[in-house]
């Protein structure tokens, strides 16, 4: 019976040899070649981005190797102590580790890391960043043949020059650069442990956008830098309050390179990216990316010298679009250029306010019949939400208008009048007039959609109003123009093609009123400033002054400005006035669009067939007696044939007998 219980002890001891020499056999098969000098990996091909003239305008990796002797020894204990503790004692993997990660993941629910320096390596020169289960196993078996091919200091160089800083900065020498302006050998204890800091997390701890949570892991890299006795208490101390002067010189990057990277990246991946040498052709113009950038940091700071301090800085971005082709042509989005920063210019996170009224009153034009002309009643209205709670618009001077034609409410951004559109058209129609403008922001079908209230990006802005400019016709935005592998085969390229989404004769009388916005509404502005070229435009102003907005057209260019801080503060003067898309927005438009006129001169509109211009009474729609008093209005040809002298005023109220759940008092 013991012989039975041997025998298949021992033959299943040696099956599970079996399965686990087969396993390591059928890995060993499959993992990668690893030459004998770690530097033909490092040297990859540069990335390299074009502007839209063929210009060079940033090289991304392939270009910064430094040999270990010449980085900063504060840097190597550093990224020891913050990554691998136990690096000079291990063969590639550090089994007690491993169990602790595994022990936090599996019973306490925390998610850390048991890799090694060498399993990092290992991963960022043959694997993906998917986590597989094999994946693991085989990274572990290529880290151990690392440890019997090169030395420590060959791994740890290595591993110094290939790590990921954030922004574009591969390797210590591109971080130092980035970061410091000097170079890994130069860097001191305290900017060391701060780059160490970063690898951890390059987007989470990046010291421009996230500087107190970079100093915080900045102070644990040092605490474990002295508790492996790397440094002693003294030096940790003083490493503490050392001050950290920041890169101030001008970076090749901006936010447009950078946003193309994040386009790329999610397109051909982070290897093909940052390692493979690809050529990306873009629509960049480089010489409307500085105005923008320019003009953008000039208006801000002439507008918060104005303003009742927060405490914070005003930020602001811009988004810039031409018309005939939907190329995106800068992208601005901050104040001042971070590498790895924050980009507004595409993000949904802000309020439009009345910048989303253009694409309201389409869907009421082209769904209720309404033209410029039709007459509207500007007077205290109530109505109850989804959720059946009472909302009560009101206009920005708290007063009502009485009767007035569209486009007057509409040159004065009249609230209630908008309310009384969307409610009329649901805001399950809005939301689908919002998709066919080409916004892919989150949209809530919400009654006080009409208003504004979803975040929308600059980017979204300026391309949904782009439609406007050309009558109707929608064009996708387009960054990349051609990509190419490092052979020059195509990878990808852009093809454009126009979708008529609106109808041309509602889009430019939409259009038309947009111009009044300019000429004599909340707009002005924009002509105060010296802009006097063929444009149209609207402000948008969100609630209780947290956001101004202008987003403005001509026929070469649409361009969508925000204005505002990080957190929902309010924007007020030091006098109490409020800030509005006229006053804080428009102007910084207008000033960008007088130097890029320069180069994409502004034509007037083009009027479809089948529309007429007329004078009429802004007040009861009908024919103007005093041209000085009329307000002239594109309408339909057909629109008031043969009108009788003693005709009433259209006039536009929502039905009370069908519409319960509105009462106007």
């Amino acid at each position: 019976m013991k012989s039975k219980i041997f025998y298949s002890f021992v033959a299943g001891a040696s099956l599970l040899l079996l399965t686990l020499y087969g396993g390591f056999l059928w890995l060993s098969a499959d993992l990668p070649y690893i030459p004998s000098d770690l530097r033909h990996l490092i040297y990859a091909q540069p990335t390299e981005i074009y502007a839209d003239d063929g210009t060079l305008v940033y090289t991304l990796g392939g270009q910064r190797y430094v040999p270990l002797n010449k980085i900063s020894p504060y840097f190597q204990k550093a990224v020891v102590a913050a990554e691998d503790g136990h690096f000079w004692r291990h063969h590639g993997i550090d089994k007690l580790a491993m169990l602790r990660a595994f022990y936090r993941t599996v019973f306490l629910g925390q998610t850390q890391g048991g890799s090694t320096i060498t399993q990092q390596l290992a991963k960022n020169l043959f694997f993906t960043f998917k986590k597989r289960f094999l994946r693991k196993f085989k990274e572990m078996l290529v880290a151990m043949q690392l440890e019997s091919m090169f030395t420590k200091e060959q791994i740890l160089e290595a591993y110094c020059n290939l790590i990921y800083f954030g922004g574009t900065a591969y390797g210590v020498e591109d971080a130092a650069q980035q970061f410091f302006d000097k170079s890994a050998s130069e860097l001191t204890l305290a900017e060391a442990a701060l780059l160490a800091g970063i690898i951890n997390s390059p987007q989470a701890l990046n010291p421009f956008s996230h500087p107190e949570a970079a100093r915080r892991r900045q102070a644990l890299v040092l605490q474990r830098m002295k508790r492996r006795g790397f440094i002693d208490e003294a030096t940790y101390a003083a490493a503490l309050t050392d001050t950290l002067v920041f890169s101030q010189r001008p970076r090749r990057s901006n936010d447009f390179i950078d946003h193309i990277l994040t386009l790329a990246t999610k397109r051909f991946g982070e290897e093909a990216v940052f390692f493979g040498g690809l050529k990306i052709y873009t629509t960049l113009d480089s010489d409307l990316q500085r105005l923008a950038e320019e003009e953008l940091a000039v208006g801000l700071a002439r507008l918060e010298a104005e303003l009742d301090s927060t405490g914070m800085p005003l930020q602001g971005a811009i988004a810039v679009i031409s018309i005939p082709t939907g190329e995106v042509k800068a992208l601005v989005g901050s104040r001042k250029y971070l590498p790895g920063g924050f980009n507004r210019a595409v993000s949904q996170n802000r309020h439009v306010g009345s910048g989303i009224k253009p694409f309201i009153y389409y869907a009421a034009f082209e769904k209720m019949g309404l033209n410029p002309a039709s007459v509207v009643v500007d007077s205290a209205s109530m109505f109850y939400t989804e959720t059946g709670k009472r909302w009560m618009p009101r206009n920005f001077d708290r007063r009502y208008h009485g009767p007035m034609i569209i486009k007057s409410a509409f040159l004065q951004s009249i609230n209630v009048i908008a309310a009384q559109l969307g409610y009329q058209l649901t805001p399950r129609v809005m939301k689908e007039t919002l998709r066919r403008f080409g916004i892919e922001a989150p949209i809530p079908e919400v009654l006080p959609l009409a208003l504004g209230t979803v975040g929308i990006s600059p980017l979204e802005m300026a391309a949904a109003y782009s439609i406007f400019a050309r009558n109707g016709e929608y064009l996708r935005p387009v960054f990349l123009k051609r990509v190419e592998d490092i052979g020059g085969m195509v990878l990808d390229r852009a093809f454009i093609f126009g979708e008529e989404r609106l109808q041309p004769a509602i889009s430019y009388q939409v259009l038309d009123m947009m111009r009044g916005v300019i000429e004599q509404g909340t707009g002005r502005s924009v002509r105060l400033s010296g802009f006097l070229a063929p444009a149209a435009g609207k402000t948008g102003t969100s609630t209780e002054f947290t956001d101004a907005w202008f987003t403005g057209i001509t026929t070469s260019l649409a361009a969508s400005v925000w204005v505002g801080y990080d957190r929902i503060y309010r924007l007020y003067t030091k006098t109490g006035r409020g800030v509005t898309g006229g006053y804080g927005a428009a102007p910084i438009w207008a000033n960008f669009m007088k130097r890029a006129m320069k180069r994409y001169p502004a034509r007037e509109f083009r009027m479809p067939d089948g529309l007429k211009r007329i004078m009429v009474d802004p007040r009861t729609g009908w024919p103007a007696v005093d041209p000085a008093e009329g307000m002239t209005v594109v309408v339909p040809d057909n629109f008031w044939p043969g009108l009788p002298t003693d005709a009433a005023p259209r006039q536009w109220l929502p039905p009370a007998d069908s519409l319960p759940q509105l009462r106007n008092q």
